[in-house]
């Protein structure tokens, strides 16, 4: 039997999943206020980025890096700060996979309140480089298939 033209042949989608985690604004993380220092923002989201390779990926940043020779270069970020966060706040991450390709990944992390006040949020492009080569290498498929649970 043909398929009728512009059929789509759509398979059900689970649901994604959002990776979580809370983090408490320390004295490193701020100007002499006690405000969130800017660019403490990239310590922070990167840490969430660390959590969610070593907590939901089962492949731990000291893994990756020291045993097996691969990496995550960022390759493009866009940041934006909606409302500051003070000296011992809690912030609640949230991270989700946008787009993932061969060797990149488009992700999505956001920082709130306790309350749901968004305070900051960032798109992170990452691609994934073994260190014995000079540009990018396809993501492993077992690394890929556990990203994409992710996937909005």
């Amino acid at each position: 039997m043909t398929k009728p033209r512009g059929s789509l042949n759509l398979l059900p989608r689970m649901s994604s999943k959002t990776f979580s985690t809370v983090k408490t604004v320390r004295i490193q993380h701020c100007d002499p206020a006690g405000v969130v220092f800017t660019p403490q923002y990239f310590n922070l989201f990167i840490e969430v980025l660390e959590d969610w390779f070593a907590d939901a990926l089962d492949y731990p940043f000291a893994t990756m890096i020291s045993k097996n020779y691969t990496g995550i270069p960022a390759m493009h970020i866009d940041a934006k700060f909606h409302s500051p966060s003070k000296l011992g706040d809690m912030l609640h991450f949230s991270l989700v996979v946008e787009k993932i390709r061969k060797s990149t990944v488009l992700l999505r992390i956001t920082a709130n309140s306790p309350e749901s006040q968004k305070r900051c949020s960032m798109k992170m492009l990452y691609g994934f480089a073994e260190f014995k080569t000079t540009g990018l290498s396809a993501w492993p498929a077992n690394l890929r298939e556990k990203m994409e649970e992710y996937l909005k």
